[in-house]
């Protein structure tokens, strides 16, 4: 069972990398994690195991130098000086040439991996907010319905408003009639 205990700024730290390598490294699987609240936890042991593998890694280089220089017959200080130094300077001129190339490649990748991941963040913010096809064909089909059920009532209502205006005017036209009889029997009474 892992034991996660160290942050990425210590991992980083501990194999003398950036946090981008690290976050990169467990991007791909070769580092796992466990997140606790919002802090990324690595396992110790993995790293201990990654740190020997880069200490191997170096011992490797630098031991392939010195034995490409063995190979070459040794002599003596006094004759060629500087000989022995040359060639192993030539070899590590050549390894931090193409070292630096490595970096700036990386650097360049480095880029380009960045560039992305913005975008795949924007992209996943645009979805977000994003309504999906059937999603949307729900609800317009909802807002449809509902729209329909709405100009229903205000048909209804419409109906029943003219209906009591209809009401109203009779109701009107009959009092102005009872009035009228009203007064016609009242003045033939009285007068």
């Amino acid at each position: 069972m892992q034991h996660y205990s160290l942050t990425r700024d210590k991992a980083s730290v501990l194999l003398g990398v950036s946090t981008r390598t690290i976050d990169r490294y467990i991007k791909s699987g070769r580092l796992s994690y466990k997140k606790v609240g919002n802090k990324v936890l690595l396992s110790r042991d993995e790293l201990a195991t990654l740190h020997w593998e880069f200490s191997s890694l170096r011992k490797e280089v630098s031991t392939e130098l010195v034995s490409q220089n063995a190979d070459t017959p040794m002599t003596p200080w006094a004759v060629h000086p500087f000989n022995d130094f040359s060639t192993l300077e030539e070899k590590i001129d050549k390894f931090a040439l193409i070292f630096n190339e490595k970096d700036k490649m990386l650097e360049e990748k480095n880029k380009v991996i960045f560039l992305l991941q913005q975008r795949i963040g924007e992209l996943e913010t645009k979805i977000q907010t994003m309504i999906a096809l059937p999603d949307y064909t729900k609800e317009k089909q909802e807002a449809i319905q509902e729209k329909q059920k709405l100009e229903a009532r205000l048909q209804q209502l419409t109906s029943k408003l003219k209906e009591q205006e209809m009401k109203t005017f009779i109701l009107i036209g009959f009092a102005v009639i009872l009035i009228a009889v009203a007064i016609f029997l009242y003045v033939r009474m009285n007068g």
